[in-house]
């Protein structure tokens, strides 16, 4: 079975299965995400998986995946476009980019390389602009949830795992981790060449490049690390 078959079964019945009214006694909405394409995501130098919390917003089921594929909003996405090249020219060919080839990202940058991830929310419920944290808990307090959420990032058997401001719900609710620190702090796990890596979310108020070299600076010293 294909990992997009596996993926497909969990979603559905985890869709069918979990419990999706809210306080209210209203149906919340159900969307899906992660394997954006399995060819790409097979042919990429490393198998990279971004932790996010939840998708903003949405008045109906819908699916990540499809908006990624198709290039997605410059909000969230161009800077996971970035640390993705970046990623990728480091494991093929031990080369860091210049700032100059990533600056400017445009959707069609974004439909190319976002194909070769997988990109998966903790949480398969709709929220606001700012992550209501208390909620994204609720769902991963549900048995359930949580269950269906460690198979589903189990699937994909992902070399990299990046929490994208996700690491300590992920260390609480999923698996618990004693995490290791790089040089510069940046929180990390490395066991049997995969790494988890605790890092800022792609809309953090930063500069965009310092985001960048962060993350790539991070993984190259993890890397290195027998």
């Amino acid at each position: 079975m294909s990992i997009k078959e596996k993926e497909k079964q969990l979603l559905d019945e985890w869709k069918e299965k979990g419990q999706w009214d809210n306080i209210f006694g209203k149906k919340e909405f159900f969307v899906k995400d992660g394997l954006i394409d399995e060819i790409n995501y097979s042919k990429a130098p490393i198998k990279t998986l971004y932790l996010l919390k939840e998708v903003n917003g949405g008045d109906e089921d819908w699916d990540l995946r499809e908006f990624v594929r198709d290039g997605g909003r410059s909000a969230t996405w161009d800077n996971i476009t970035r640390w993705t090249k970046g990623i990728f020219e480091y494991f093929k060919y031990k080369n860091e980019l210049d700032w100059d080839s990533l600056e400017k990202i445009d959707t069609y940058d974004r439909s190319q390389i976002l194909k070769s991830i997988v990109a998966v929310n903790l949480k398969k419920i709709p929220g606001r602009c700012t992550a209501d944290y208390k909620k994204i808990e609720d769902f991963l307090k549900k048995q359930i949830n949580k269950t269906f959420l460690k198979k589903q990032l189990s699937i994909y058997n992902s070399d990299i795992i990046i929490c994208c401001g996700t690491g300590w719900l992920y260390s609480r609710y999923i698996n618990q981790i004693d995490w290791d620190k790089t040089t510069r702090g940046i929180k990390y796990k490395k066991e049997n060449s995969k790494i988890i890596i605790d890092y800022l979310h792609p809309n953090t108020r930063v500069s965009s490049n310092l985001l960048y070299y962060g993350i790539i600076d991070a993984i190259k010293e993890i890397s290195r690390i027998k």
